[in-house]
């Protein structure tokens, strides 16, 4: 019998971001596969967590890479994925200035309802960006389709902003409307005066 560890390894290894870079291909995104080990792999990425790896983003639009973020599952729980589209600027946002906005779907009935509705919860500096968020139905039907949406600048070793995401590729996939409404979150993002 001829076993082969390293067929078996590419078997078993999880092709989230092989999936989001080749939807991203199918709906005419110039983007690559990112070498491993970069620094940005450490984006919101904390230690029970592992970065699957970052797609580049080769086009002029804000968002620049996607760090793929899994925690895997256990006994009681399934495995989970973040996907962070981040916007990188050169602005320094202070820690005190920061901006955090997250979408919360309402459904017609909890759990398991089709969602309804989109509110925009802000914290105290990002009043206006969920005002913005709110009255754009692109936005609001984007986390509708996807998921609830997190919405951040970052600070520390990284500047910009960044978009969450939290769901299975395997399910969902980004739509060329869906590509779109989150560049238009990062436009309103770089747009922001502090």
């Amino acid at each position: 019998m001829n076993f082969n560890f390293k067929n078996l390894k590419e078997f078993f290894r999880d092709k989230s971001r092989d999936n989001l870079y080749q939807n991203l291909k199918d709906i005419g995104v110039d983007c690559n596969l990112a070498e491993r080990g970069l620094n940005e792999e450490k984006l919101f990425n904390p230690w029970h967590r592992r970065s699957l790896g970052l797609i580049n983003i080769n086009s002029d639009e804000p968002i620049k890479y996607i760090n793929i973020i899994k925690q895997d599952g256990g006994k009681n729980n399934p495995p989970r994925w973040w996907y962070f589209f981040a916007i990188p600027d050169n602005k320094i946002i202070s820690k005190d200035k920061s901006i955090e906005v997250k979408s919360i779907r309402r459904k017609s009935t909890p759990l398991i309802g089709k969602v309804e509705s989109v509110n925009w919860e802000p914290n105290s500096n990002s009043n206006n960006l969920a005002k913005i968020f709110t009255d754009d139905d692109d936005i609001n039907s984007l986390s509708i389709n996807l998921g609830d949406i997190k919405v951040q600048s970052l600070h520390d070793n990284f500047s910009g902003f960044s978009i969450e995401l939290e769901f299975k590729v395997k399910e969902k996939k980004l739509d060329s409307d869906s590509w779109k409404s989150l560049n238009k979150i990062a436009r309103h993002c770089l747009d922001i005066n502090f």
